[in-house]
C-alpha cells in the first residue's frame, strides 16, 4: 500500500461470524493487511450477553483514530435498516440490538450493519467488475448466498435456511428451525456427521486434526465411508443449487468459505454436484459447465467481505 493511500481515511470493518470476530481497515478497494486481527470464538463469552457485547466493542473499536471514517459490521442473519440485528444464528447475543445506533452513540462515528452475504457479494462485484449477473455463496460453518444483478443485490434472501428435509427427525438449525440446508450441509453440520460416523465405525481421528480435514484426507485415500459421505453431500448440495437455478437460471456461481475452497478442489466432487443438479432440473443443460460456471472469489482472507462491507456503507451514504 502506498504512503499516499495510508494518509487517507479508512473504514473499520468487523466481521462477526460463526468462528469469532475479525476486523480490518479498508482504504478504497484495499484492505490494510497489517490491520487485520482475529478473536477466535473460543475466547468469546458467547453465552453471556453483556460480556460478549463488551468484548465485541473492545475488539471492534480498538485503535480507531481521527482517520476512521466509519465503523461497519458484517453479520450473518436478518438485519433491519442496516442497524438492528433482528436475529443472528451465529451471535445470538446480538439479537434485537441496534448495533449501528449503539456504535454511533458511544463513539460518535457513523456506522451501519450489513448482512454478511450482502457484504460478501458487494465485495465480489467490486473484485469481478465484468460479471454483471451471478450468485455469491459462502460455504463455511454455515451457508449463505445472494444474487447480484444490474449493480445491486436482488433481494435479502436467506437461502441457507431453505428446507431440504421436512421430516420430524430433521436436524435443528442454529436458527431453531428444522431441516434447513445449513443444518444439513453446512460445515458445522458435516463436522458433526464425521464425528458420528467415525465413532460408529470405530475409526480414530488424529487428535489435532479437524474432522472436515480428516474427511478430505480419507476421501482422497478412497475410503468408502468418506466417499459415500461426500456423495451424499454432493447430492444435497446439487438439489439445493438446482432449486435456486430453477428460479434464476444463473450463468455464474462465485464460491467462498473454508469448506467450499477445500471440497470443490477434490477430484470428482464438482461433477457430483452437477450430476445431482441435472437429475432435478427441468432442463439439465442449466447445470452444464457451459451454461453455469463455478469460480472462487478472488483474493485471500475474505477480503471481499471487508471491501464489500465498506462499499455497503458508501452506497448508503451516497
Amino acid at each position: 500500500m502506498s504512503n499516499q493511500t495510508k494518509k487517507e481515511v479508512y473504514i473499520r470493518v468487523i466481521d462477526i461470524g460463526g468462528n469469532g470476530f475479525r476486523r480490518g481497515n479498508v482504504y478504497g478497494k484495499e484492505v490494510d493487511e497489517k490491520s487485520i486481527a482475529v478473536m477466535p470464538i473460543e475466547k468469546i463469552k458467547i453465552k453471556e450477553r453483556r460480556r460478549a457485547l463488551s468484548q465485541l466493542k473492545e475488539f471492534a473499536w480498538a485503535g480507531v483514530t481521527s482517520k476512521t471514517e466509519a465503523i461497519v459490521y458484517s453479520v450473518a442473519g436478518v438485519i433491519e435498516n442496516h442497524d438492528k440485528i433482528k436475529i443472528s444464528p451465529n451471535a445470538r447475543f446480538l439479537d434485537g440490538l441496534k448495533l449501528a445506533s449503539l456504535t454511533f452513540t458511544e463513539t460518535s462515528l457513523p456506522s451501519c450493519v450489513a448482512n454478511d452475504m450482502e457484504a460478501g457479494v458487494f465485495g465480489m462485484a467490486a473484485l469481478l467488475p465484468h460479471e454483471k449477473y451471478f450468485m455469491g455463496i459462502t460455504w463455511s460453518s454455515g451457508i449463505g448466498a445472494r444474487v447480484w444483478v444490474d449493480e445491486h443485490i436482488l433481494s435479502p434472501s436467506e437461502v441457507g435456511h431453505m428446507v431440504l428435509d421436512s421430516s420430524l427427525n430433521a436436524p435443528i438449525c442454529g436458527c431453531g428451525k428444522r431441516g434447513h440446508a445449513e443444518a444439513i450441509i453446512g460445515g458445522d453440520a458435516i463436522k458433526h456427521q464425521v464425528k458420528v460416523e467415525t465413532k460408529k465405525l470405530g475409526i480414530k481421528m488424529p487428535d489435532n486434526m479437524h474432522p472436515c480435514a480428516f474427511l478430505d484426507q480419507e476421501y482422497q485415500n478412497g475410503k468408502k465411508w468418506a466417499v459415500d459421505m461426500y456423495e451424499t453431500i454432493g447430492l444435497k448440495m446439487g438439489i439445493f443449487l438446482a432449486n435456486i437455478q430453477t428460479c434464476f437460471c444463473l450463468p455464474l456461481i462465485v464460491w467462498k468459505g473454508k469448506f467450499a475452497l477445500k471440497a470443490l478442489k477434490l477430484k470428482g466432487f464438482k461433477s457430483c454436484i452437477r450430476k445431482a443438479m441435472k437429475g432435478v432440473l427441468i432442463d439439465s443443460n442449466w447445470a452444464s459447465p457451459k451454461k453455469l460456471r463455478f469460480r472462487f472469489t478472488p483474493g485471500l482472507n475474505d477480503k471481499d467481505a471487508m471491501i464489500g462491507a465498506a462499499k455497503v456503507f458508501r452506497t448508503l451514504k451516497s
